[in-house]
């Protein structure tokens, strides 16, 4: 099968994001989002679901939403930047995953917050040599690995379900509302057709029935005495805290940030009802009178370290404040969605038994995650599966995306 397609939007990790906060489809919105929307869906006492292996340019695409890319593919769509055996790598699916690498890289940097992908100075050097030449060869290795995994997943057999390609209709057109809005909204954002959006998210799907076909006849194995060591060794990982908010958000309706002056008033309320919460007044009423976010009927949340901050990186400063303070503390977030009013109710380390069967299941998957990717490894070796570039047309999509 030749993969030609462009990656899908943000409707990956799906599960993931529900776990903490309601649907995150519009990437416009995205801070309003989740003030409106930060809900106590995060308690969960029983197993976390594996999600399975994803390696190299699978993790840029499940855990990071697309739709910071804006590009219009059309010129390009039938264009291709470098081959591997008989996979086509086509320019869509470089710009993507550029797009994706360059973003990544200014939130990591801590660059100022105005700057965007188009202002940003990708000639700028990072140990002795630009950035852009770095991301341009994180982007071909990442992509690489993508049509070398599409490659053995072929010769092992591994095919696509009916339920896997229903799903994926069904997934996409729930994304859009309906198969027409759609196939529009494809055909605007990335310049392809719906069924070249559809194929290559098969490809996805495809590489990840084969990995969890090359995990399920694994002959890996964890023992009861690995999996006690590791809860020992590691009591900050199965540390819950539980706590009460309420969400002021410095979004409008409209999702529009609201006025300096505006915000400085959702300050002095948000103080207010912590001096409020220190004199013992209900946060569930509190949460009632004061328009919050989250309402009286979910002002809680448990979790773990991490779980915020990996499903929704906008959560990452409430889950830091949370495992910093002790219980009874009260405190604002100063958060990207707004104003968030914090009470620690509970810390707790999670029993033994309860979760040993999740740790063997992680540390099963962190044995097989390095077992395939030696085996990666040694495949990118192989002068069969070696990237052959198409520098006339990779050289003039660089030139695009990272300027002169």
């Amino acid at each position: 099968m030749e993969n030609e397609n462009v990656h899908e939007n943000a409707n990956v990790n799906e599960e993931a994001i529900e776990n903490t906060i309601a649907d995150t489809s519009t990437d416009a919105k995205e801070n309003e989002i989740a003030a409106t929307s930060v809900k106590g869906t995060a308690k969960k006492k029983g197993k976390k679901k594996s999600k399975g292996l994803i390696i190299g340019v699978f993790a840029a695409l499940v855990i990071i939403a697309a739709t910071v890319v804006l590009f219009i593919f059309k010129p390009w769509s039938a264009a291709y930047v470098a081959t591997v055996d008989k996979y086509k790598i086509t320019a869509p699916e470089y710009i993507v995953i550029s797009k994706i690498n360059m973003q990544q890289f200014l939130a990591s940097a801590g660059v100022d917050a105005n700057t965007t992908i188009d202002s940003y100075d990708w000639n700028q050097q990072k140990n002795g040599e630009a950035i852009k030449e770095q991301i341009q060869k994180d982007t071909l290795n990442q992509l690489q690995e993508n049509k070398i995994m599409l490659i053995k997943a072929e010769e092992a057999g591994v095919k696509l379900s009916n339920e896997d390609i229903n799903n994926i209709d069904s997934t996409i057109i729930q994304q859009y509302g309906s198969e027409e809005a759609a196939k529009e909204s494809i055909k605007i954002d990335y310049g392809v057709t719906y069924n070249q959006f559809k194929d290559f998210y098969k490809g996805l799907i495809l590489q990840q029935n084969y990995i969890q076909e090359e995990q399920k006849n694994s002959k890996i194995i964890v023992t009861d005495e690995e999996v006690k060591k590791y809860y020992d060794d590691n009591p900050e990982l199965f540390e819950e805290v539980t706590i009460s908010h309420i969400v002021l958000s410095t979004y409008d309706n409209n999702g529009a940030p609201v006025s300096e002056g505006k915000k400085s008033e959702l300050k002095k309320q948000a103080e207010n009802i912590v001096t409020q919460i220190k004199a013992g007044k209900d946060m569930k009423i509190l949460a009632t009178e004061n328009n919050s976010s989250a309402t009286a009927d979910n002002i809680e949340m448990t979790f773990v370290k991490g779980q915020l901050s990996t499903q929704y990186a906008v959560l990452a400063d409430l889950e830091n404040w949370a495992f910093a303070n002790d219980v009874g503390a009260v405190g604002i977030v100063d958060a990207a969605y707004g104003y968030d009013i914090v009470r620690v109710d509970k810390r707790a380390v999670k029993d033994f038994d309860e979760i040993k069967e999740d740790i063997k299941s992680n540390l099963k998957m962190a044995k097989f995650t390095e077992e395939i990717t030696e085996r990666l490894e040694g495949w990118k070796k192989d002068k069969k599966y070696e990237i052959i570039k198409n520098d006339k047309v990779l050289n003039k999509l660089n030139l695009e995306l990272y300027g002169e």
